[in-house]
């Protein structure tokens, strides 16, 4: 917790600094999360760890871009964090930018298990099952992966559902902790294969993805 304060205390301070650097009448100043005008005059110094501050909890805030949740509630104060999601989402996004990007390539995994036509994530689930080789899919949440297989499996829904096998490129910025990978909202991911497998315990499809650096 000590951590986080700490963080938001800097972020309010960088805050500050741009608006002195970036004239007001500019709307990418107003709107930008990812502080790009620091990060293109080297002005961010890079941080010494390969994951963001909040990496455990950016699950909760997920529904907002998934569901499109009551946008109210973004201003509301989330959890025990003493943040709300908007200022989660403007301290995760500005991180990013400054964690330590990736030595090697990694294969993650991420599933997502079959959804009924009564769930609100049923037509993105349609959606997903239709792509082709070549396509290009948007993650607009912080999209979770692991490297281990065998603990991604657990969220299908009776072994049934989607299988995303990604390749993450050397030098991507994805925050990294224990099992679990995180990447930033909105991340792109490029179609490069896909695979069904059904036998008498699994009917899944094995979606192959690359990883499309910003």
């Amino acid at each position: 917790m000590t951590l986080i304060k700490n963080f938001y205390a800097f972020f309010k301070n960088t805050v500050k600094l741009e608006k002195k650097i970036v004239p007001k009448s500019s709307l990418q100043a107003k709107e930008s999360l990812f502080c790009s005008n620091y990060w293109k005059n080297n002005t961010l110094k890079p941080l010494n760890k390969n994951y963001v501050s909040l990496h455990s909890e950016l699950n909760g805030i997920n529904h907002f871009f998934i569901t499109g949740a009551n946008p109210k509630l973004m201003d509301s104060s989330f959890m025990n964090l003493g943040l709300t999601p908007r200022e989660m989402i403007k301290l995760t996004d500005f991180e990013f930018k400054r964690i330590k990007p990736t030595e090697k390539n990694t294969i993650a995994y991420r599933c997502i298990g079959e959804k009924p036509d009564f769930f609100s994530e049923y037509k993105l689930y349609r959606k997903r099952l239709d792509i082709k080789k070549g396509d290009v899919i948007n993650m607009r949440e912080y999209a979770y992966a692991t490297p281990d297989i065998a603990y991604a499996k657990r969220y299908l829904t009776n072994n049934k559902g989607i299988l995303y096998e990604i390749e993450i490129p050397k030098a991507s910025k994805v925050s990294i902790s224990g099992a679990e990978i995180v990447f930033p909202r909105s991340s792109n991911f490029e179609c490069v294969g896909i695979k069904q497998t059904k036998t008498a315990d699994e009917d899944f499809q094995i979606i192959k993805l690359r990883y499309i650096q910003p």
